[in-house]
């Protein structure tokens, strides 16, 4: 698939790409970045290890002993390649309690059209931005809904592309609005705010305003 880079600006969605194995580590930190400073991205290929006779990464190694570490509920639900421009939330594959589309309203107030997917880690679990871009909102206080929620903008591929973070744990956002995050970024913690049945991530992916299945959208592009 072909991959484009727009400017990087600060009131402004930033870029990210898709399933190349790319990386940050070379490229400035996102506060140090400059109003529309171009943003390059340079391959970094993983080393490879053999394991139970599949391949994986160093780097997926570290990950995963660093979720372990944490305390992760994990799941073979996905395999997360870190080093890619457009990541799943949490750096293992963990369980997923609902999916995208029509279902039955799990409780009061719940949509019969689930527009994200729900992702079940465990309460406190850092939730990671999928890629890298611009903080629009930090809803801070639970109004019901998606209660405490981070939204970010990013332009993938030459579209905007927007992720939604719902239901985190109060107190637990760690960016601001206007913020420049880069994918793997943490930006809060699982939680149980808004109408929710247990701690869990409700993570959206709107292209071009609309909501798309977040599951098959990360699975195209990591």
């Amino acid at each position: 698939m072909a991959l484009s880079f727009s400017a990087l600006l600060v009131a402004a969605t930033s870029l990210s790409a898709t399933n190349s194995s790319l990386s940050f580590a070379s490229t400035p930190s996102a506060t140090e970045l400059q109003p529309q400073e171009l943003l390059t991205v340079a391959a970094a290929p993983g080393q490879p290890i053999s394991r139970d006779g599949y391949s994986v990464t160093e780097a997926e190694v570290i990950a995963e002993k660093k979720a372990a570490v944490a305390g992760y509920r994990t799941a073979n639900t996905f395999t997360n390649n870190p080093t890619s421009a457009v990541q799943w939330p949490f750096p293992v594959g963990v369980p997923i309690s609902d999916g995208f589309g029509p279902r039955v309203a799990p409780t009061a107030g719940a949509s019969s059209n689930h527009k994200g997917v729900d992702f079940t880690p465990g309460q406190g679990t850092p939730v990671n931005a999928v890629a890298a871009g611009v903080v629009r909102l930090v809803q801070e206080t639970d109004q019901g809904g998606l209660g405490v929620y981070v939204v970010i903008d990013h332009v993938i591929d030459g579209v905007n592309v927007s992720s939604w973070y719902g239901h985190m744990l109060t107190g637990s956002p760690v960016v601001t609005e206007g913020q420049l995050v880069v994918a793997g970024q943490q930006i809060g913690a699982v939680g149980n705010t808004g109408v929710s049945t247990g701690a869990h991530t409700h993570l959206e992916i709107h292209v071009e305003d609309t909501p798309v299945d977040p599951f098959a959208w990360i699975s195209a592009r990591n």
